[in-house]
């Protein structure tokens, strides 16, 4: 790009952060570093389909908030350790969390 979208960026951190929040205390750092990165790129994603729709959001607000929040109440389903005492249950791991997140 020609200039960077410093909003965008922004948005993009925030977006990371949201998909994280749901499930922080169940899983690994390495997993909510992982879900953060999808949380980041959904973002990126469903900005750009609210633009080609053409539907008003100047802040983004949907794309951050909703679509990151859903991502993260989801992911807390596949990550998640049972073994490792703080909470996890999720898919990758033979858990059931996935259903109950669902």
């Amino acid at each position: 790009p020609k200039l960077l979208d410093v909003g965008g960026f922004c948005n993009g951190v925030l977006a990371g952060l949201v998909a994280i929040t749901a499930g922080c205390a169940s899983v690994e750092p390495w997993e909510s570093i992982i879900i953060g990165i999808v949380g980041g790129l959904l973002y990126q994603g469903s900005s750009m389909l609210l633009r080609r729709l053409k539907i008003d959001d100047v802040v983004d607000a949907f794309p951050v908030h909703g679509v990151c929040g859903l991502w993260g109440i989801v992911a807390l389903g596949f990550f998640g350790n049972p073994d490792e005492g703080i909470g996890g249950n999720g898919a990758f791991y033979g858990g059931d969390q996935l259903g109950t997140q669902l």
